[in-house]
C-alpha cells in the first residue's frame, strides 16, 4: 500500500507554500511554536490532572468506583465530541479564532472546576472543559504545521511539542509536592495560567496556507508578511487553491483520492491510542495489584516513563528531519509490541524484568503517537487538514474511553494480565506494520495546499 496510498488531495504546493520556503527574517514565526506550544502545555494537563486528583477527590467526597468513573468519562466523552465539532469549525472559520475560544473555555472552566461544590457540577465542568480540550489541539496543530518552513518542518513542529506533551509530566510530578501542601483544587485552578499568555496570541496572523485556500488571496499574502517572508508574489502571480473556500464535509475525508489514506491514519490512531492510555492509566495499578509491587515503588518506576515524556520530543526534534517520520515510529512500536508479549512468558516473581519490558513497552508506543500528529498533519492538504486532525484525535479519545472497560472487564473475568498484555501486543505489533506498508514518507516534502 505504501506505493499506492494517495497521500494528498491536490497537486502540489502553491505560491504560499513556496513564499513559507522562502528567504525572509521570519521573526514572528520563530515564536509561534513557543506560544501556542506553552498554550498546549496546560491542554495536556488539564487532560491528565483528574488523574491525580481523583484519589484525594473519593475521599474527600466518598466516591463510588461508578462515580469516579463517570467523572473520568464526562471529560474523555467530552474530548471526544470537540474533537469532531471543532476540527470542522477550524475549516470554516480559521484555525486562530477557534483556538482562541477554546483556550479561554478551557481555563475558565478550570477555574469553575476548582470551585466545584459537588460531584455533578464537577461532572459539568469537566465535561465543558473537555469539549474545549479535545478541540484546541487539533487546530494549533494545524496552524503550526501550515506556517513551517518544509526542510525544517520536524524540528519546527518539536519545538512545540516538546512543549505540548510537557503538560502531562509536568502534571504528575508536580501533583505529588502541591495536592498534599495545597489540596486537590489548586492543580484545576493552575489550568487557568493561559489566560495570561492567550492575548499574546493576537500578534499572530491566520495561517496563510488557510486563507489562501478560501479564497482571501490578498490577506494570505499580508499574513506572510507579518510572519516574516521577505518577499511575497505580485498580485497576479496568485493563482488560486484548487477547491480553496469549497465547504469541508466529512464525507471528503473518504474520498476515492484519499480514501485509503484515511482508513490507515484512522487505525494507525485507534490503535495506537488504545495502548497507549490503556499503558499509561493502568500500568501503576497493574504493578501494585498483580506483580505486589509496593505503590511508593511502583510510582517510582512510573517516574521512569513520565521523565520519557520530557526527553523524547526533543530526541524527535533534532531526528525526526533527518531520518523521516516512519522509521522511529515503525521500530518503535514493533519493539514495544514485542515486550509486551514477553511479559506474558515471564513469572510474576521476576520484577524487575517485567517491569523493565512494560516500559519498553510504554516508551516504543509512545513514539508512535507522538509522530502521528505531525505525520497527519502533513498528510492531508489544507482545506481538509483541521477536519483530519480533528477526527484522529476523536478516535483517540474513543479508544481511551474503551481501556477502563478493556482492562478491568478482562481482569475482573480472568483475574490475569495475560489478555490485558496480548491484545496491547498485538496492538502495537499491527501499529508497526500499518507503518510499514500503509503510509508513505512526509519528511522533506512540501505540504500541499
Amino acid at each position: 500500500m505504501a506505493d499506492s496510498t494517495v497521500v494528498n488531495t491536490a497537486g502540489g504546493s502553491s505560491w504560499v507554500g513556496d513564499a513559507l520556503d522562502g528567504v525572509g527574517s521570519w521573526a514572528l514565526r520563530s515564536k509561534a511554536p513557543w506560544l501556542l506550544g506553552f498554550l498546549m502545555l496546560f491542554d495536556s494537563w488539564d487532560s491528565l490532572v483528574i488523574a491525580f486528583t481523583l484519589p484525594v477527590l473519593s475521599g474527600e467526597w466518598g466516591l463510588s468506583p461508578l462515580q469516579a468513573g463517570s467523572l473520568i468519562s464526562a471529560g474523555y466523552g467530552a474530548q471526544f465530541f470537540g474533537a469532531l465539532l471543532f476540527g470542522a469549525l477550524a475549516e470554516r472559520y480559521g484555525r486562530l479564532p477557534i483556538l482562541k475560544l477554546l483556550v479561554a473555555v478551557m481555563c475558565l472552566m478550570g477555574l469553575a472546576c476548582a470551585t466545584a461544590q459537588s460531584l455533578q457540577q464537577l461532572i459539568i465542568f469537566r465535561a465543558l472543559q473537555g469539549l474545549a480540550i479535545g478541540g484546541a489541539l487539533p487546530s494549533a496543530i494545524s496552524y503550526i504545521n501550515e506556517i513551517a518552513p518544509t526542510a525544517t518542518r520536524g524540528r519546527f513542529f518539536g519545538t512545540f511539542q516538546f512543549l505540548m506533551t510537557s503538560g502531562f509530566g509536568l502534571a504528575s510530578l508536580m501533583s505529588a509536592w502541591l495536592i498534599p501542601a495545597y489540596g486537590w483544587r489548586i492543580m484545576f485552578g493552575l489550568g487557568a495560567v493561559p489566560l495570561l499568555v492567550l492575548p499574546f496570541t493576537w500578534m499572530l496572523p491566520e495561517s496563510p496556507r488557510w486563507l489562501a485556500g478560501r479564497g482571501r488571496v490578498d490577506e494570505a499574502a499580508r499574513s506572510l508578511e507579518r510572519l516574516g517572508c521577505g518577499a511575497v508574489p505580485a498580485a497576479n502571480a496568485r493563482p488560486p487553491i484548487p477547491g480553496g473556500g469549497a465547504k469541508v464535509p466529512y464525507s471528503m475525508l473518504f474520498a476515492r483520492e484519499v480514501r485509503s489514506t484515511s482508513i490507515v491514519t484512522a487505525l494507525l490512531w485507534f490503535l495506537t491510542s488504545l495502548a497507549s492510555f490503556g499503558l499509561s492509566n493502568w500500568i501503576p495499578s497493574l504493578y501494585v495489584s498483580m506483580f505486589n509491587i509496593p505503590v511508593a515503588q511502583a510510582l517510582r518506576y512510573n517516574a521512569v516513563v513520565a521523565v520519557s515524556i520530557f526527553i523524547l520530543p526533543i530526541i524527535l526534534r533534532f531526528s525526526i528531519d533527518r531520518i523521516g517520520r516512519r522509521p522511529l515510529p515503525m521500530f518503535g512500536t514493533a519493539i514495544g509490541g514485542l515486550a509486551l508479549l514477553a511479559m506474558i512468558f515471564i513469572d510474576h516473581s521476576a520484577t524487575l524484568l517485567l517491569v523493565s519490558l512494560a516500559i519498553v513497552g510504554q516508551i516504543g508506543i509512545s513514539i508512535g503517537s507522538m509522530v502521528l500528529w505531525p505525520y497527519t498533519a502533513e498528510t492531508y492538504a489544507t482545506r481538509i487538514r483541521s477536519l483530519a486532525l480533528g477526527t484522529s484525535s476523536s478516535l483517540a479519545r474513543a479508544a481511551s474511553t474503551l481501556t477502563p472497560l478493556l482492562v478491568g472487564g478482562v481482569l475482573q473475568m480472568t483475574g490475569s494480565t495475560t489478555l490485558v498484555f496480548l491484545v496491547y501486543g498485538l496492538a502495537s505489533l499491527a501499529v508497526a506494520l500499518l507503518w510499514r506498508f500503509g503510509t508513505k514518507e512526509t519528511a522533506g516534502r512540501k505540504m500541499v495546499d
